[in-house]
Protein backbone atom coordinates (compact mmCIF):
# COMPACT_ATOMS: atom_id res chain seq x y z
CA UNK A 1 0.00 0.00 0.00
CA UNK A 2 1.68 3.36 -0.68
CA UNK A 3 0.98 6.45 1.00
CA UNK A 4 -0.20 10.05 0.38
CA UNK A 5 3.10 10.72 0.40
CA UNK A 6 4.44 7.96 -2.39
CA UNK A 7 5.92 5.99 1.05
CA UNK A 8 5.53 2.50 0.43
CA UNK A 9 3.90 0.57 3.67
CA UNK A 10 4.42 -2.98 2.75
CA UNK A 11 5.51 -5.11 -0.30
CA UNK A 12 3.64 -7.65 -1.95
CA UNK A 13 5.18 -10.64 -4.30
CA UNK A 14 4.43 -10.78 -8.12
CA UNK A 15 1.74 -12.14 -8.22
CA UNK A 16 -0.81 -10.18 -5.98
CA UNK A 17 -1.98 -7.29 -7.21
CA UNK A 18 -0.93 -4.09 -5.34
CA UNK A 19 -3.47 -1.43 -4.45
CA UNK A 20 -1.85 2.37 -4.38
CA UNK A 21 -3.05 5.68 -3.78
CA UNK A 22 -2.24 8.68 -5.76
CA UNK A 23 0.65 11.18 -4.71
CA UNK A 24 -1.07 13.90 -2.90
CA UNK A 25 -4.67 12.43 -3.74
CA UNK A 26 -5.55 9.58 -0.59
CA UNK A 27 -9.51 9.32 -2.27
CA UNK A 28 -7.78 8.16 -6.21
CA UNK A 29 -6.25 4.93 -6.32
CA UNK A 30 -5.71 2.67 -9.52
CA UNK A 31 -4.62 -1.29 -10.22
CA UNK A 32 -1.09 -1.76 -10.53
CA UNK A 33 -0.52 -4.67 -12.47
CA UNK A 34 2.18 -7.12 -11.68
CA UNK A 35 5.21 -5.59 -13.96
CA UNK A 36 4.42 -2.11 -13.74
CA UNK A 37 7.64 -0.91 -12.75
CA UNK A 38 9.24 -2.46 -15.73
CA UNK A 39 5.98 -1.50 -18.12
CA UNK A 40 5.03 1.93 -17.34
CA UNK A 41 7.94 3.34 -15.16
CA UNK A 42 10.51 1.74 -17.30
CA UNK A 43 12.43 0.75 -14.02
CA UNK A 44 15.21 -2.02 -14.60
CA UNK A 45 14.94 -5.35 -11.73
CA UNK A 46 17.72 -3.17 -9.78
CA UNK A 47 16.06 -0.10 -10.01
CA UNK A 48 13.32 -1.67 -8.22
CA UNK A 49 15.27 -3.39 -5.87
CA UNK A 50 17.03 0.24 -4.78
CA UNK A 51 13.48 1.60 -4.41
CA UNK A 52 12.07 -0.88 -2.25
CA UNK A 53 14.72 -0.86 0.24
CA UNK A 54 14.81 2.69 0.30
CA UNK A 55 10.84 2.17 1.06
CA UNK A 56 9.90 4.22 -1.99
CA UNK A 57 7.11 3.22 -4.71
CA UNK A 58 8.02 4.20 -8.01
CA UNK A 59 6.10 7.33 -9.37
CA UNK A 60 8.29 9.01 -12.15
CA UNK A 61 9.12 7.64 -15.34
CA UNK A 62 12.70 6.25 -15.94
CA UNK A 63 13.09 7.96 -19.35
CA UNK A 64 17.06 8.42 -18.92
CA UNK A 65 19.88 6.27 -19.46
CA UNK A 66 23.80 7.07 -19.20
CA UNK A 67 24.67 8.78 -22.20
CA UNK A 68 21.36 11.22 -21.98
CA UNK A 69 21.80 11.73 -18.89
CA UNK A 70 25.70 12.86 -19.28
CA UNK A 71 24.31 14.99 -21.74
CA UNK A 72 21.61 16.59 -19.52
CA UNK A 73 23.84 17.38 -16.98
CA UNK A 74 26.46 18.85 -19.15
CA UNK A 75 23.91 21.30 -20.52
CA UNK A 76 22.33 21.83 -16.82
CA UNK A 77 26.27 22.89 -15.71
CA UNK A 78 26.90 24.47 -19.23
CA UNK A 79 30.27 24.93 -18.08
CA UNK A 80 32.21 26.55 -20.84
CA UNK A 81 29.43 29.78 -20.89
CA UNK A 82 29.05 29.99 -17.50
CA UNK A 83 32.88 30.02 -16.94
CA UNK A 84 33.27 32.89 -19.79
CA UNK A 85 30.96 35.13 -17.38
CA UNK A 86 31.97 34.60 -13.99
CA UNK A 87 35.76 35.63 -14.25
CA UNK A 88 35.37 39.11 -12.85
CA UNK A 89 36.07 37.97 -8.85
CA UNK A 90 38.75 35.84 -9.94
CA UNK A 91 40.34 38.91 -12.17
CA UNK A 92 40.16 41.88 -9.38
CA UNK A 93 41.48 39.40 -6.30
CA UNK A 94 44.10 37.22 -8.47
CA UNK A 95 44.07 38.80 -11.80
CA UNK A 96 45.11 36.91 -15.18
CA UNK A 97 47.35 33.86 -13.47
CA UNK A 98 44.19 33.61 -10.45
CA UNK A 99 41.93 32.47 -13.33
CA UNK A 100 44.22 29.25 -14.46
CA UNK A 101 45.83 27.85 -10.65
CA UNK A 102 42.54 28.08 -8.69
CA UNK A 103 40.69 26.19 -11.67
CA UNK A 104 43.72 23.46 -11.83
CA UNK A 105 43.90 23.42 -7.81
CA UNK A 106 39.68 23.43 -6.87
CA UNK A 107 39.50 21.12 -9.90
CA UNK A 108 42.10 18.65 -7.86
CA UNK A 109 40.65 19.16 -4.58
CA UNK A 110 37.01 18.25 -5.62
CA UNK A 111 37.94 15.12 -6.86
CA UNK A 112 37.37 13.21 -3.55
CA UNK A 113 34.29 15.35 -3.15
CA UNK A 114 33.18 14.22 -6.59
CA UNK A 115 33.85 10.92 -5.64
CA UNK A 116 32.20 10.48 -2.80
CA UNK A 117 28.97 11.81 -3.98
CA UNK A 118 29.61 9.48 -7.02
CA UNK A 119 29.49 6.59 -4.13
CA UNK A 120 26.70 8.05 -2.41
CA UNK A 121 24.39 8.06 -5.20
CA UNK A 122 25.20 4.31 -6.36
CA UNK A 123 24.41 3.67 -2.95
CA UNK A 124 20.99 5.27 -2.22
CA UNK A 125 20.31 6.51 -5.61
CA UNK A 126 17.16 9.19 -4.71
CA UNK A 127 15.96 12.52 -5.80
CA UNK A 128 16.22 13.55 -2.31
CA UNK A 129 20.04 13.40 -2.37
CA UNK A 130 21.67 14.97 -0.24
CA UNK A 131 19.08 14.96 2.31
CA UNK A 132 18.64 11.47 1.90
CA UNK A 133 22.07 10.85 2.88
CA UNK A 134 22.30 12.69 5.77
CA UNK A 135 19.40 10.72 7.14
CA UNK A 136 20.38 7.74 6.08
CA UNK A 137 23.63 7.60 7.61
CA UNK A 138 24.16 10.37 10.20
CA UNK A 139 23.64 8.95 14.05
CA UNK A 140 20.32 8.03 14.84
CA UNK A 141 19.89 10.76 17.48
CA UNK A 142 20.88 13.34 15.10
CA UNK A 143 19.42 12.53 11.49
CA UNK A 144 16.23 14.18 11.80
CA UNK A 145 17.39 17.46 12.42
CA UNK A 146 20.36 17.36 10.26
CA UNK A 147 18.26 15.80 7.32
CA UNK A 148 15.46 18.79 7.77
CA UNK A 149 17.91 21.42 7.47
CA UNK A 150 20.00 19.90 4.39
CA UNK A 151 16.80 19.51 2.86
CA UNK A 152 16.22 23.36 3.06
CA UNK A 153 19.26 23.92 2.27
CA UNK A 154 19.85 21.88 -0.30
CA UNK A 155 15.90 23.47 -1.78
CA UNK A 156 18.19 26.45 -1.11
CA UNK A 157 20.89 26.15 -3.54
CA UNK A 158 19.02 24.96 -6.30
CA UNK A 159 16.71 27.27 -6.70
CA UNK A 160 19.49 29.54 -6.50
CA UNK A 161 20.73 28.36 -9.30
CA UNK A 162 18.14 28.28 -11.53
CA UNK A 163 17.77 32.12 -11.05
CA UNK A 164 21.89 32.79 -11.83
CA UNK A 165 21.58 30.73 -14.98
CA UNK A 166 18.40 33.10 -16.01
CA UNK A 167 19.92 35.91 -14.66
CA UNK A 168 22.71 34.92 -17.17
CA UNK A 169 19.82 34.93 -20.33
CA UNK A 170 18.85 38.56 -19.39
CA UNK A 171 22.25 40.09 -19.31
CA UNK A 172 23.72 38.35 -22.25
CA UNK A 173 20.71 40.04 -24.48
CA UNK A 174 21.36 42.79 -23.02
CA UNK A 175 24.71 43.35 -24.41
CA UNK A 176 23.76 42.35 -27.83
CA UNK A 177 22.00 45.03 -27.84
CA UNK A 178 24.86 47.08 -26.43
CA UNK A 179 26.78 45.54 -29.20
CA UNK A 180 25.00 47.29 -31.76
CA UNK A 181 23.33 50.22 -29.93
CA UNK A 182 25.91 51.83 -27.67
CA UNK A 183 24.01 54.40 -26.28
CA UNK A 184 21.61 51.66 -24.82
CA UNK A 185 21.44 51.72 -21.14
CA UNK A 186 21.51 48.95 -18.87
CA UNK A 187 18.31 48.93 -17.29
CA UNK A 188 18.11 46.63 -14.50
CA UNK A 189 14.13 45.86 -14.69
CA UNK A 190 14.77 44.94 -18.40
CA UNK A 191 17.35 42.48 -17.31
CA UNK A 192 14.66 40.97 -14.78
CA UNK A 193 11.33 40.76 -17.33
CA UNK A 194 13.88 38.75 -19.73
CA UNK A 195 14.90 37.02 -16.44
CA UNK A 196 11.17 36.17 -16.18
CA UNK A 197 10.83 35.44 -19.73
CA UNK A 198 13.13 32.45 -19.59
CA UNK A 199 11.68 31.08 -16.75
CA UNK A 200 8.37 30.97 -17.82
CA UNK A 201 9.31 29.45 -21.04
CA UNK A 202 11.62 26.81 -18.97
CA UNK A 203 8.36 25.74 -16.68
CA UNK A 204 6.33 25.25 -20.04
CA UNK A 205 8.90 23.34 -21.99
CA UNK A 206 9.57 21.37 -18.05
CA UNK A 207 5.76 20.74 -18.51
CA UNK A 208 4.12 20.18 -22.33
CA UNK A 209 7.45 18.44 -23.39
CA UNK A 210 8.25 16.26 -20.49
CA UNK A 211 8.54 13.13 -22.39
CA UNK A 212 10.47 14.81 -25.52
CA UNK A 213 12.69 16.17 -23.28
CA UNK A 214 14.81 13.20 -22.51
CA UNK A 215 15.50 12.76 -26.11
CA UNK A 216 16.68 16.56 -27.51
CA UNK A 217 19.95 15.60 -24.86
CA UNK A 218 22.12 14.06 -26.62
CA UNK A 219 22.07 16.51 -30.02
CA UNK A 220 21.60 20.05 -28.09
CA UNK A 221 25.15 18.32 -26.17
CA UNK A 222 26.46 17.82 -29.01
CA UNK A 223 25.50 21.25 -30.72
CA UNK A 224 26.62 23.16 -27.59
CA UNK A 225 30.11 21.21 -27.80
CA UNK A 226 30.44 22.46 -32.00
CA UNK A 227 29.82 26.07 -30.66
CA UNK A 228 32.45 25.62 -28.11
CA UNK A 229 34.52 25.71 -31.12
CA UNK A 230 33.36 28.87 -33.00
CA UNK A 231 34.39 30.86 -29.39
CA UNK A 232 37.71 29.38 -29.27
CA UNK A 233 39.33 29.23 -32.68
CA UNK A 234 38.18 33.31 -33.31
CA UNK A 235 40.21 33.99 -30.13
CA UNK A 236 42.94 31.96 -30.73
CA UNK A 237 43.76 33.46 -34.32
CA UNK A 238 42.46 37.05 -33.93
CA UNK A 239 42.59 38.48 -30.68
CA UNK A 240 45.56 40.67 -28.93
CA UNK A 241 47.80 38.44 -26.85
CA UNK A 242 49.39 38.38 -23.46
CA UNK A 243 52.21 37.82 -22.56
CA UNK A 244 53.68 34.26 -20.63
CA UNK A 245 54.39 36.29 -17.33
CA UNK A 246 51.18 38.12 -17.63
CA UNK A 247 49.80 34.85 -17.82
CA UNK A 248 50.89 32.19 -15.15
CA UNK A 249 52.92 34.71 -12.61
CA UNK A 250 51.37 38.34 -12.69
CA UNK A 251 49.25 37.69 -9.61
CA UNK A 252 47.23 41.54 -8.92
CA UNK A 253 45.22 42.62 -6.07
CA UNK A 254 43.11 44.87 -7.10
CA UNK A 255 40.37 44.06 -4.15
CA UNK A 256 42.71 46.21 -2.05
CA UNK A 257 43.09 43.38 0.39
CA UNK A 258 46.05 43.52 2.65
CA UNK A 259 48.43 40.33 1.08
CA UNK A 260 48.34 38.83 -2.06
CA UNK A 261 47.25 35.76 -0.55
CA UNK A 262 44.19 37.04 1.30
CA UNK A 263 43.00 38.43 -2.76
CA UNK A 264 44.25 35.12 -3.71
CA UNK A 265 42.06 32.54 -1.47
CA UNK A 266 39.27 35.08 -1.71
CA UNK A 267 39.29 35.03 -5.88
CA UNK A 268 38.93 31.46 -5.79
CA UNK A 269 34.96 31.79 -5.64
CA UNK A 270 34.42 31.45 -9.40
CA UNK A 271 36.55 28.14 -9.24
CA UNK A 272 34.16 26.89 -6.14
CA UNK A 273 31.25 28.10 -8.21
CA UNK A 274 32.00 26.01 -11.10
CA UNK A 275 31.79 22.34 -9.28
CA UNK A 276 28.30 23.17 -8.41
CA UNK A 277 26.07 21.31 -10.44
CA UNK A 278 26.86 17.51 -11.27
CA UNK A 279 24.69 16.74 -8.01
CA UNK A 280 21.85 17.36 -10.23
CA UNK A 281 22.58 13.77 -11.80
CA UNK A 282 21.28 12.56 -8.17
CA UNK A 283 18.30 14.83 -7.79
CA UNK A 284 17.06 12.98 -11.18
CA UNK A 285 18.21 9.51 -9.91
CA UNK A 286 14.37 8.14 -9.96
CA UNK A 287 14.00 8.49 -13.77
CA UNK A 288 17.26 7.14 -14.75
CA UNK A 289 17.55 3.45 -15.83
CA UNK A 290 20.07 0.95 -13.96
CA UNK A 291 20.57 4.40 -11.12
CA UNK A 292 22.57 2.74 -8.95
CA UNK A 293 25.54 2.28 -11.47
CA UNK A 294 24.35 4.91 -13.62
CA UNK A 295 24.21 7.82 -11.76
CA UNK A 296 28.28 7.57 -10.34
CA UNK A 297 29.12 7.38 -14.09
CA UNK A 298 27.06 10.63 -14.88
CA UNK A 299 28.53 12.51 -12.43
CA UNK A 300 32.59 12.10 -12.46
CA UNK A 301 32.21 11.87 -16.48
CA UNK A 302 30.94 15.40 -16.93
CA UNK A 303 33.64 16.39 -13.47
CA UNK A 304 35.85 15.38 -16.38
CA UNK A 305 34.78 17.10 -19.62
CA UNK A 306 33.78 20.08 -17.35
CA UNK A 307 37.24 19.75 -16.19
CA UNK A 308 38.79 19.77 -20.07
CA UNK A 309 36.47 22.70 -21.49
CA UNK A 310 37.12 24.81 -18.42
CA UNK A 311 40.85 25.01 -18.59
CA UNK A 312 41.03 25.47 -22.34
CA UNK A 313 38.04 28.36 -21.84
CA UNK A 314 40.48 30.17 -18.96
CA UNK A 315 43.50 29.52 -20.80
CA UNK A 316 42.23 31.04 -23.99
CA UNK A 317 41.09 33.92 -22.20
CA UNK A 318 43.67 34.54 -20.18
CA UNK A 319 46.59 34.10 -23.20
CA UNK A 320 44.34 37.06 -25.30
CA UNK A 321 43.34 39.79 -22.10
CA UNK A 322 46.70 41.28 -22.28
CA UNK A 323 44.55 44.88 -20.72
CA UNK A 324 42.98 43.31 -17.51
CA UNK A 325 41.72 47.08 -16.31
CA UNK A 326 40.07 47.43 -19.96
CA UNK A 327 38.58 44.61 -19.63
CA UNK A 328 36.99 44.74 -16.61
CA UNK A 329 35.64 47.96 -17.75
CA UNK A 330 33.66 46.70 -20.48
CA UNK A 331 30.25 48.43 -21.34
CA UNK A 332 28.93 45.03 -21.33
CA UNK A 333 30.27 44.34 -17.50
CA UNK A 334 31.40 41.35 -18.79
CA UNK A 335 35.36 40.90 -19.44
CA UNK A 336 35.08 37.43 -21.59
CA UNK A 337 32.85 40.16 -23.92
CA UNK A 338 36.11 42.65 -24.31
CA UNK A 339 38.19 39.27 -25.41
CA UNK A 340 35.64 37.95 -27.91
CA UNK A 341 34.80 41.99 -29.78
CA UNK A 342 38.98 41.81 -30.68
CA UNK A 343 38.39 38.78 -32.00
CA UNK A 344 35.26 38.42 -34.38
CA UNK A 345 33.14 40.82 -36.27
CA UNK A 346 30.28 42.39 -34.39
CA UNK A 347 27.34 40.19 -36.27
CA UNK A 348 29.77 36.88 -35.55
CA UNK A 349 29.82 37.82 -32.13
CA UNK A 350 26.11 38.23 -32.23
CA UNK A 351 25.52 35.02 -33.46
CA UNK A 352 27.81 33.81 -31.00
CA UNK A 353 26.20 35.14 -27.92
CA UNK A 354 23.03 34.04 -29.55
CA UNK A 355 23.75 30.55 -29.53
CA UNK A 356 25.03 30.80 -25.99
CA UNK A 357 21.83 32.37 -24.74
CA UNK A 358 20.05 29.30 -26.28
CA UNK A 359 22.02 26.48 -24.82
CA UNK A 360 21.54 28.41 -21.33
CA UNK A 361 17.96 28.31 -21.42
CA UNK A 362 18.66 24.39 -22.45
CA UNK A 363 20.08 24.40 -19.28
CA UNK A 364 17.53 25.76 -17.35
CA UNK A 365 15.65 23.46 -18.70
CA UNK A 366 17.32 20.81 -16.92
CA UNK A 367 18.35 22.72 -13.60
CA UNK A 368 14.82 22.86 -13.50
CA UNK A 369 14.02 19.48 -13.38
CA UNK A 370 16.47 18.63 -11.68
CA UNK A 371 15.23 21.61 -9.02
CA UNK A 372 11.99 20.72 -8.96
CA UNK A 373 12.49 16.97 -8.74
CA UNK A 374 14.40 17.60 -5.17
CA UNK A 375 11.76 20.07 -4.02
CA UNK A 376 9.07 17.24 -4.68
CA UNK A 377 11.21 14.71 -2.62
CA UNK A 378 11.39 16.69 0.49
CA UNK A 379 7.90 17.73 0.37
CA UNK A 380 7.43 13.84 -0.18
CA UNK A 381 8.90 13.36 3.39
CA UNK A 382 6.82 16.61 4.53
CA UNK A 383 9.69 18.60 4.64
CA UNK A 384 8.20 21.69 3.67
CA UNK A 385 5.60 24.14 4.15
CA UNK A 386 1.92 22.65 1.79
CA UNK A 387 4.30 19.78 1.55
CA UNK A 388 0.87 17.57 -0.20
CA UNK A 389 0.62 20.35 -2.89
CA UNK A 390 4.29 20.33 -3.62
CA UNK A 391 4.86 16.47 -3.93
CA UNK A 392 2.35 16.15 -6.10
CA UNK A 393 2.76 14.35 -8.95
CA UNK A 394 0.82 14.17 -12.51
CA UNK A 395 -1.04 11.03 -12.57
CA UNK A 396 -1.06 11.34 -16.58
CA UNK A 397 2.55 13.14 -17.19
CA UNK A 398 4.14 11.15 -14.37
CA UNK A 399 6.02 14.82 -13.48
CA UNK A 400 5.91 16.88 -10.06
CA UNK A 401 3.40 19.94 -12.04
CA UNK A 402 3.02 21.51 -8.47
CA UNK A 403 6.59 21.47 -7.73
CA UNK A 404 7.92 23.62 -11.55
CA UNK A 405 5.26 26.06 -10.62
CA UNK A 406 6.69 27.27 -7.08
CA UNK A 407 10.31 26.85 -8.95
CA UNK A 408 9.27 29.33 -11.40
CA UNK A 409 7.70 31.90 -8.94
CA UNK A 410 10.87 31.50 -6.56
CA UNK A 411 13.08 32.81 -9.54
CA UNK A 412 10.91 34.58 -10.66
CA UNK A 413 10.85 36.73 -7.04
CA UNK A 414 14.28 35.98 -6.90
CA UNK A 415 14.89 38.24 -10.34
CA UNK A 416 13.18 41.27 -8.71
CA UNK A 417 15.89 41.97 -6.32
CA UNK A 418 18.22 43.03 -9.26
CA UNK A 419 15.78 45.80 -9.89
CA UNK A 420 16.76 47.31 -6.36
CA UNK A 421 20.29 45.56 -6.12
CA UNK A 422 22.36 44.16 -8.48
CA UNK A 423 24.70 43.97 -6.03
CA UNK A 424 22.56 41.92 -3.54
CA UNK A 425 21.45 40.05 -6.57
CA UNK A 426 25.10 38.57 -7.87
CA UNK A 427 25.38 37.52 -4.32
CA UNK A 428 22.52 35.12 -4.91
CA UNK A 429 25.52 32.66 -6.86
CA UNK A 430 27.85 32.94 -3.30
CA UNK A 431 24.45 31.15 -1.88
CA UNK A 432 24.90 28.76 -4.67
CA UNK A 433 28.10 27.99 -3.40
CA UNK A 434 27.65 28.14 0.28
CA UNK A 435 23.99 26.50 0.56
CA UNK A 436 25.49 23.38 -1.68
CA UNK A 437 28.79 23.19 0.37
CA UNK A 438 27.28 23.14 3.65
CA UNK A 439 24.85 19.74 1.84
CA UNK A 440 27.70 18.57 0.68
CA UNK A 441 29.53 18.88 3.99
CA UNK A 442 26.91 17.34 6.12
CA UNK A 443 26.35 14.72 3.50
CA UNK A 444 29.87 13.21 3.54
CA UNK A 445 30.17 13.88 6.94
CA UNK A 446 27.77 11.47 7.48
CA UNK A 447 28.50 9.09 5.02
CA UNK A 448 32.68 9.29 6.74
CA UNK A 449 30.80 8.68 10.15
CA UNK A 450 29.33 5.78 9.19
CA UNK A 451 31.88 3.98 7.32
CA UNK A 452 34.38 4.28 10.74
CA UNK A 453 31.82 2.98 13.38
CA UNK A 454 29.26 1.27 11.40
CA UNK A 455 30.56 -0.07 7.94
CA UNK A 456 28.53 -3.31 8.36
CA UNK A 457 25.47 -0.81 7.69
CA UNK A 458 26.56 1.22 5.11
CA UNK A 459 24.04 -0.49 1.76
CA UNK A 460 26.29 -2.29 -1.25
CA UNK A 461 27.00 0.19 -4.12
CA UNK A 462 27.80 -0.71 -7.70
CA UNK A 463 30.71 2.38 -7.40
CA UNK A 464 32.80 1.70 -3.94
CA UNK A 465 35.81 3.32 -2.89
CA UNK A 466 36.29 0.60 -0.74
CA UNK A 467 39.65 0.28 1.90
CA UNK A 468 40.24 4.24 0.81
CA UNK A 469 36.81 5.43 1.41
CA UNK A 470 37.72 6.94 5.14
CA UNK A 471 40.97 9.05 3.55
CA UNK A 472 38.67 10.09 0.66
CA UNK A 473 35.74 11.21 2.65
CA UNK A 474 38.20 12.86 5.05
CA UNK A 475 39.80 14.83 2.60
CA UNK A 476 36.45 16.08 1.07
CA UNK A 477 34.63 17.45 3.85
CA UNK A 478 37.76 19.10 4.65
CA UNK A 479 37.78 20.36 0.91
CA UNK A 480 33.69 21.48 1.16
CA UNK A 481 34.47 23.03 4.62
CA UNK A 482 37.62 25.59 3.36
CA UNK A 483 35.17 26.34 0.01
CA UNK A 484 31.88 27.40 2.57
CA UNK A 485 34.10 29.54 4.93
CA UNK A 486 35.79 31.44 1.64
CA UNK A 487 32.18 31.44 0.09
CA UNK A 488 30.91 34.35 2.56
CA UNK A 489 34.12 36.81 1.44
CA UNK A 490 33.34 39.93 -0.23
CA UNK A 491 35.63 40.79 -3.41
CA UNK A 492 36.82 44.17 -2.16
CA UNK A 493 38.24 45.62 0.75
CA UNK A 494 37.42 47.90 2.89
CA UNK A 495 33.97 46.43 2.54
CA UNK A 496 30.99 48.61 1.31
CA UNK A 497 27.82 48.30 1.03
CA UNK A 498 28.31 47.73 -2.97
CA UNK A 499 31.15 45.11 -2.02
CA UNK A 500 29.46 43.10 0.55
CA UNK A 501 28.93 39.56 -0.20
CA UNK A 502 24.73 39.57 0.51
CA UNK A 503 24.86 35.76 0.37
CA UNK A 504 24.88 35.85 4.01
CA UNK A 505 22.05 37.74 4.56
CA UNK A 506 19.71 35.23 2.65
CA UNK A 507 21.65 32.32 3.76
CA UNK A 508 21.46 32.72 7.44
CA UNK A 509 17.17 33.93 7.53
CA UNK A 510 16.94 30.63 6.02
CA UNK A 511 18.93 28.84 8.45
CA UNK A 512 16.74 30.49 10.89
CA UNK A 513 13.74 29.89 9.28
CA UNK A 514 14.13 26.22 8.86
CA UNK A 515 15.27 25.67 12.46
CA UNK A 516 12.24 27.58 13.47
CA UNK A 517 9.85 25.63 11.15
CA UNK A 518 11.51 22.70 12.66
CA UNK A 519 10.58 23.44 16.60
CA UNK A 520 7.33 24.48 15.57
CA UNK A 521 5.82 22.26 13.14
CA UNK A 522 8.52 19.83 11.17
CA UNK A 523 9.45 18.19 14.20
CA UNK A 524 6.01 16.95 14.43
CA UNK A 525 5.32 15.89 10.91
CA UNK A 526 8.87 15.14 9.73
CA UNK A 527 10.30 11.71 10.63
CA UNK A 528 13.39 11.49 7.79
CA UNK A 529 13.63 8.80 5.20
CA UNK A 530 15.43 6.11 6.91
CA UNK A 531 12.35 5.17 8.82
CA UNK A 532 11.75 3.71 5.72
CA UNK A 533 14.84 2.29 5.05
CA UNK A 534 14.71 -1.67 5.40
CA UNK A 535 16.44 -2.90 8.26
CA UNK A 536 16.80 0.78 9.92
CA UNK A 537 13.27 1.02 11.21
CA UNK A 538 14.63 0.49 14.70
CA UNK A 539 17.40 3.44 15.74
CA UNK A 540 20.82 1.70 16.13
CA UNK A 541 22.80 2.62 18.94
CA UNK A 542 25.51 5.60 18.22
Amino acid sequence: MTSEYGRQDHFVNKSEVVEMTALGDSEHTLEDAPGEDQTVFKSTFDDTRQMKRMGRHQELVRHYRLFSMVSFIGMATASWERTLYQITPALRDGGLPQLIWSNLWIFAAFTPVAVSLAEMSSMAPIAGAQYHWVSEFAPEKYQKLLSYLTGWTSTLALQSALATGTFLIGTLVQSIIIIHNPEYSYTNWHATLLVIAAVVVSVLVNIFCSRSLPYWQNPVFAANILAYFGFIIPVWCNAPRATTEQVWTKFENSGGWSTMAIAILVGQLPAIQSQTGIDGAAHMSEEVRNASSSVPKVMLSVFGINLILNIITVLTLTYHMPDVPAALADSTTYPANWVLRRSMSDNWLTVLLAFQCIFLLFSTFAYLAAASRDLFAFARDKGLPFSPWLCKVDQKRKIPINAYYFSGIFSSLLSLIYIGSPVAFYAVGSLLCCAIMQCFFFSISCVLWRRIYHPETLPHAHFSLGKYGVPINATAVVVVAWSFFWAFWPQSYPVTAEGFNWSVAIFVPTFVLAFMYYFLKGRHEYEGPVVLVEGRNKPHSS
